[in-house]
Order: structure tokens, then C-alpha cells, then sequence
């Protein structure tokens, strides 16, 4: 699944697109792959008994996260481990991941 993202420096805007790939997934837990502006992230997140989790084991990633839809708090979380624009590839398609079980039927 591809999707838009946006980064703002102020009143400037930059965009790309990024790619969300589901490789596997059960109850409430999932592995992915994350492509955008030349990165590739192994992605593996989900809910815990106090919250959710990323790992990204190919950058030595791991965090506590928000809700996936809630972007704001993502990017700054995963901001503060990665580049910025990476961040905003990886929280941007968190919120689609829901979207994109659901359309494949497995959560």
C-alpha cells in the first residue's frame, strides 16, 4: 500500500511517498515492511499490556508508541532514534496499518 507523506519546516512543506508491505500478523501484533525515500524498515509492533510497541530490529529501533493513528506523538517518539524524514515515513504508515489488515482480512 503506498501513502503520502509530509514533512513541514515551517511554512515549507516536503512529500514523498512511502510503502507499507504486511508480511504477517496476529492478535494484536504486527510485521511489516516500511519503504520511503531509499530506507527499508523491518517493522515489528503492536500492543502490550500499558501500551504499544516498535521494534525495527534492521536499525536497532525499539519504543514505546501511542495509538497508531495518532501521528504527532509518533513522529516525535520515533524522531528522537531516527532521522526525521525517517520518522515520518514510519509513523505515517502506522496509521495505515490497521487499514491495511483489516483489508487483508487479518488481525
Amino acid at each position: 500500500m503506498k501513502y503520502d507523506c509530509i514533512l513541514r519546516h515551517g511554512s515549507r512543506r516536503e512529500t514523498w511517498t512511502g510503502e507499507l508491505i504486511r508480511l504477517d500478523g496476529g492478535s494484536g501484533w504486527y510485521e511489516t515492511e516500511i519503504n520511503g525515500r531509499g530506507t527499508y524498515f523491518h517493522i515489528l509492533d503492536g500492543r502490550h499490556k500499558y501500551g504499544n510497541y516498535l521494534c525495527i530490529p534492521n536499525h536497532d529501533i525499539g519504543c514505546e508508541l501511542s495509538d497508531f493513528s495518532d501521528i504527532f506523538w509518533n513522529e516525535e517518539r520515533i524522531g528522537s532514534l531516527m532521522r526525521k524524514v525517517d520518522a515520518v515515513t514510519v509513523a505515517t504508515g502506522l496509521v495505515h496499518l490497521p487499514v491495511l489488515a483489516d483489508r487483508q482480512g487479518k488481525n
